[in-house]
C-alpha cells in the first residue's frame, strides 16, 4: 500500500495548498534571522502583523490565541522586570521605593519601552515557529530531513515516539495498580517514592523489549545497508519558486540593511527618531513579505493558482 507523503496544510476546508518543506524552512529561517538581528520597533511590529496575518490567512486563529496565552505571562514579565532592574534613560515616569541592592526604583519610559520592544520580539520568535508547524507537515518534514541525515532523523523520531509510548505505559501501569488498592496520595515522600517504585521497574523492563523489537524491525527492513528509499517524492512547484526567490531577495535586502546599520535601534539614553532611509526599508522589506501572504490568499481564492 502506497502511502501519499503529500499532505500539507489545509485552510478551512479548501482544497490542500501544497508548500514544499524547504520552501518553509528557508521562510522560517529568514524571518527568525530578520526577528533576532533587527531592535527597531518598526520593523518588529511589522514583521509581527505580517506574521499574525499569515496564520489567520491559514485558518489557525485558535492555535494562534494559544499560543499568545503561553508567551504572554512571559511578555508581561520582561515589561515590568526591565523598567525596575535597569536604570537608564533620562526621562524619568515615576521614582520612589529604595530596595537594598537595586537602590532608589526609577521607571524610565525609555527602559519601559525597552522592554515593550523585547517583549514584541519574543512573541513574534513564538508566531514564527507556529507558522512553521502550519506550513509544514511531519510526515514531509521527516522524509526531506531523512534525505540528507536519515540518522538524526530517525533518533529524533523514535525519541519523540517513545516518550509518549512512555507516558501512556505510565498511565496504564498506574491504573491497574490503583485496581488492586494502591494510593499515590500519600503525603510522605518516602511513602510515595516506595509507591512509584515497582512503576519505574515495569517501564525499564517495557522500554527495554520495545528497544529490542526496534531493533529488529530495522534490521528486518534491511536498514542501512542500501541507500535509502521511498514511496513517493516530494517535488517542488511554482509557488514553492516564487517562495524561495522571494526570501533570498529579503535576505539580501537584510544583509544590506544590517551593514547599513538600518534596523538597529538605540533606545537610551533617550529614544531617537526615524529616518527617511529606514522607513523606505522598512516598506521595502514588508512588501517581500507580504508576497508569501498574498500567494497564500490567492491559492485560498482562485483555483488556477493551486
Amino acid at each position: 500500500m502506497v502511502y501519499d507523503l503529500r499532505k500539507n496544510f489545509k485552510i478551512k476546508g479548501d482544497p490542500m495548498i501544497k508548500v514544499h518543506p524547504f520552501s518553509v524552512i528557508v521562510y522560517s529561517s529568514v524571518l527568525f534571522l530578520i526577528t533576532l538581528s533587527f531592535s527597531h520597533p518598526l520593523y518588529i511590529l511589522s514583521l509581527l502583523l505580517i506574521i499574525v496575518l499569515n496564520i489567520v490567512i491559514l485558518g489557525h486563529r485558535q492555535q494562534l490565541i494559544n499560543t499568545l496565552k503561553y508567551g504572554l505571562p512571559t511578555a508581561i514579565l520582561i515589561i515590568i522586570v526591565n523598567p525596575i532592574v535597569s536604570q537608564k534613560g533620562r526621562t524619568v515616569i515615576w521614582q520612589g521605593l529604595r530596595l537594598p541592592v537595586l537602590g532608589t526604583i526609577k521607571i524610565t519610559f525609555e527602559a519601559l519601552s525597552y522592554g515593550f520592544n523585547m517583549a514584541a520580539k519574543l512573541i513574534c520568535i513564538m508566531f514564527v515557529f507556529l507558522l512553521y508547524s502550519i506550513l509544514t507537515d511531519q510526515d514531509e518534514s521527516f522524509s526531506f530531513f531523512s534525505k540528507y541525515a536519515h540518522k538524526l532523523t530517525l533518533i529524533l523520531s523514535m525519541t519523540t515516539n517513545i516518550i509518549h509510548k512512555l507516558r501512556l505505559e505510565i498511565m496504564r501501569v498506574k491504573d491497574v495498580m490503583i485496581l488492586r488498592g494502591v494510593r499515590f496520595d500519600h503525603k510522605s515522600p518516602i511513602k510515595r517514592i516506595k509507591v512509584y517504585y515497582p512503576i519505574l521497574k515495569v517501564i525499564l523492563i517495557s522500554a527495554l523489549e520495545g528497544s529490542l523489537d526496534r531493533a529488529e524491525a530495522l534490521y528486518s527492513r534491511g536498514y542501512g545497508k542500501t541507500k535509502r528509499t521511498a514511496y513517493s517524492k516530494i517535488k517542488m512547484n511554482n509557488l514553492d519558486y516564487i517562495f524561495i526567490v522571494s526570501n533570498i531577495i529579503l535576505f539580501l535586502v537584510f544583509v544590506a540593511s544590517f551593514v547599513k546599520g538600518i534596523g538597529r535601534y538605540e533606545f537610551y539614553p533617550v529614544l531617537k527618531g526615524f529616518t527617511n532611509m529606514e522607513l523606505l526599508y522598512i516598506i521595502f522589506i514588508d512588501f517581500i513579505l507580504l508576497i508569501p501572504f498574498f500567494l497564500i490568499w490567492g491559492c485560498k481564492r482562485w483555483k488556477f493558482l493551486k
